[in-house]
C-alpha cells in the first residue's frame, strides 16, 4: 500500500547532505544488557507492527513522493548485534561518531537499532543505539517511539509539552484575539517607553563628565548601526509578555541577523563527525537553583551551556562574541498520556539568541529567562510554522536555499527534551540512562541535546570533527557548570558580570 508523504516530512527527508545527515540519534544505557532476541521481538512487536512507516521506503513517482511497503522487509536488517573491540567509552564514542556519517540505504526503511557491548570479558553492561531519519518523525515522536519499546510502566511518558499553532480556532476568533493583543501591547509599550525616555533624559542632563557622555553617545550610535541590536533596544523596554513587541523583536532577529557571531567557528563542515556526552546529572539541585535565581529549569540548563561555551571560546582566544544564535525545535502537537497514532513531524524551529560572557549565574539566568520569555510570548513559532510549510511546498533546490538562509544565521541546533520521569526497563533489563543527539543542517557544526530522565539530565553533543574537534572538552565544561550551578546560592560568591 502506498501513502503520500506529508509535505512537512518530505522537507526533512530530502534535506540530507554528505556533511550533515538528517538523522536523529539516541543511546540507551544498561548496567545489564538485555537479551538480543528479546530486543528483536520487542522492536518488531511494539514498533514496527504499530507504525507501518517503519517497514516502508520512500519512492518517487511522477514527481510525487510516497511511502511504499518494503516487500523484502527483514527485522534483522534493522536490529543488529554489534560487539565493539573493547568496552571503553572511547570505543563506544568512536563507533557512534562513525555512524553519524553513514547514510541510510534508500532502498530499505530509514532506521536502525544496534545492541552494543564490548567483548564477553568486558562486563555485562551495554547500550541500545538507535538512529532514525528525520523524515520519519520529529524528536518528541521518536522519544515516544523508544519509550514504547520499553516495558509498560505508569509515568513513563513525559509530561505534556509543546504548544498548538491555533490553526483550528475560528478565523474571527483569531482576528479578535490579535486585535486585543495588539491594543494591549501598544498601550504597554507607550507607557514603558515614556518612563525609559524620562530616565534617559535625566541621565544625559546630569552627566557632567565629557568622557562618560561620549560613552553614552557611542553606545547609542553602535546600536543604531546594527538593526537587530536596535530592534532589541527598542522592544526591550516592553513587558516580557508583550506579544506585539516581542513578535517584532523575534522576527527582526530571524530575518535581519547576519549570523556573524556564528563565525566563531569558521569554515565548512566535513563528513566526519565527533560525539560526546554526559549522563546521570541529578536534577534536584538544579531545580532549586533555578528557583533561587528567578528562572526555570530550562533557563538554568541553557545558562550552563552558555557558561561552557564562554569558557570554550575563551580557550580558543575568542572573547568578543556576546551571543550565539541557535535553531531550537518547539513541538506544535503536545503529547499526552498515549503514544501517537502515527509518526511524522509536528514541530517548528525558532531562533534563540543565547547570551555569552556573563559569568554571574543570577544575572545570566535572568537574562536567559528574559530572552526565552520574550520568545514564548511572540508570534515567531506561528511565523516559523508558515515558513516551514512554504519551504515544504517548494522545489528541493529552492528549499535548500531557504534552509541555508535561516541555518546560516545560527551555530547549530539546541534541544531540551523532557524524557520519562520514572526508571524504565527493556526486556526486564533496567535502563540506566537515555540521551540523544539532534541533527544539524546547512553548514552548522554543532548540535546539543539536553534530555531529562528519571530525575537526572544528560547532555549529548555532536560536532563537525574538523571545526569542533574536541566535543568531550565542551561536555566536561557543561558538566562542571551544571555542578557549580547546583550549589547553594550563598556558596557561589560575589557577582562577576561581563
Amino acid at each position: 500500500m502506498a501513502r503520500r508523504i506529508a509535505a512537512q516530512d518530505l522537507t526533512w527527508l530530502l534535506m540530507d547532505r554528505p556533511h550533515n545527515l538528517m538523522h536523529v540519534n539516541g543511546l540507551v544505557g544498561f548496567d545489564e544488557l538485555p537479551d538480543f532476541e528479546v530486543v528483536v521481538d520487542l522492536v518488531m512487536g511494539r514498533m514496527v507492527r504499530r507504525y507501518r512507516t517503519l517497514s516502508q521506503v520512500p519512492v518517487q513517482r511522477d514527481g510525487a513522493w510516497f511511502w511504499e511497503d518494503d516487500d523484502d522487509f527483514d527485522i534483522r536488517q534493522h536490529v543488529r548485534r554489534v560487539v565493539l573491540e573493547d568496552g571503553s567509552e572511547e570505543a563506544l564514542r568512536a563507533h557512534v561518531s562513525r555512524e553519524f556519517s553513514r547514510p541510510f540505504d534508500q532502498t530499505r526503511p530509514l532506521w536502525e537499532m544496534q545492541l552494543l557491548s564490548g567483548p564477553p570479558d568486558a562486563g555485562q553492561g551495554g547500550y541500545v543505539y538507535g538512529r532514525f531519519h528525520h523524515g520519519l518523525g520529529d524528536g518528541i515522536r521518536l522519544v515516544q517511539l523508544m519509550i514504547g519499546v520499553c516495558d509498560p510502566v505508569d509515568g513513563a511518558l513525559p509530561r505534556t509539552v509543546g504548544r498548538t499553532t491555533g490553526e483550528h480556532r475560528h478565523p474571527l476568533e483569531r482576528v479578535a484575539q490579535a486585535v486585543e493583543d495588539s491594543v494591549a501591547g501598544t498601550v504597554d509599550y507607550v507607557g514603558q517607553a515614556g518612563r525609559v525616555a524620562t530616565r534617559a533624559g535625566r541621565t544625559l542632563l546630569f552627566t557632567t563628565n565629557p568622557l562618560q557622555l561620549a560613552h553614552h553617545v557611542g553606545d547609542a550610535l553602535s546600536v543604531a548601526r546594527h538593526p537587530v541590536r536596535l530592534m532589541d533596544a527598542l522592544t526591550g523596554i516592553a513587558s516580557l509578555d508583550n506579544e506585539l513587541t516581542n513578535s517584532w523583536r523575534e522576527l527582526a532577529r530571524m530575518l535581519l541577523s547576519d549570523g556573524s557571531d556564528a563565525a566563531a567557528w569558521s569554515g565548512t563542515p566535513g563528513v566526519e563527525k565527533s560525539v560526546a556526552w554526559i549522563d546521570g546529572v541529578p536534577l534536584d539541585g538544579l531545580k532549586k537553583a533555578a528557583r533561587d535565581h528567578g528562572g526555570t529549569l530550562n533557563d538554568l540548563l541553557i545558562a550552563a551551556v552558555s557558561l561552557a561555551l564562554t569558557d570554550y571560546l575563551a580557550g580558543r582566544g575568542v572573547e568578543h562574541v556576546q551571543e550565539l544564535s541557535w535553531m531550537m525545535p518547539v513541538s506544535l502537537q503536545p503529547i499526552d498520556s498515549t503514544l501517537p497514532p502515527r509518526l511524522g513531524n509536528h514541530f517548528v524551529v525558532v531562533m534563540l539568541a543565547m547570551p555569552l560572557g556573563i559569568r554571574d549565574p543570577r544575572t545570566l539566568v535572568r537574562e536567559v529567562h528574559e530572552r526565552t520569555s520574550r520568545l514564548k510570548h511572540s508570534a515567531e513559532p506561528l511565523v516559523a510554522f508558515g515558513f516551514q510549510r512554504a519551504i515544504a511546498e517548494t522545489p528541493v533546490t529552492v528549499a535548500r536555499r531557504l534552509t541555508d538562509f535561516f541555518s546560516g544565521k545560527t551555530i547549530g541546533q539546541l534541544s531540551n527534551v523532557p524524557g520519562p520521569r520514572v526508571q524504565l526497563s527493556m526486556g526486564s533489563a533496567g535502563v540506566r540512562s537515555i540521551l540523544g543527539w539532534v541533527p544539524t543542517t546547512g553548514d552548522q557544526p554543532l548540535g546539543i541535546c539536553l534530555f531529562s530522565y528519571a530525575g537526572t539530565v544528560s547532555v549529548g553533543v555532536a560536532t563537525d570533527a574538523r571545526m569542533v574537534p574536541d566535543p568531550w572538552h565542551l561536555v566536561e565544561l557543561i558538566k562542571r557548570h551544571l555542578t557549580g550551578l547546583a550549589e547553594p546560592v550563598d556558596a557561589i560568591g560575589e557577582d562577576v558580570t561581563r
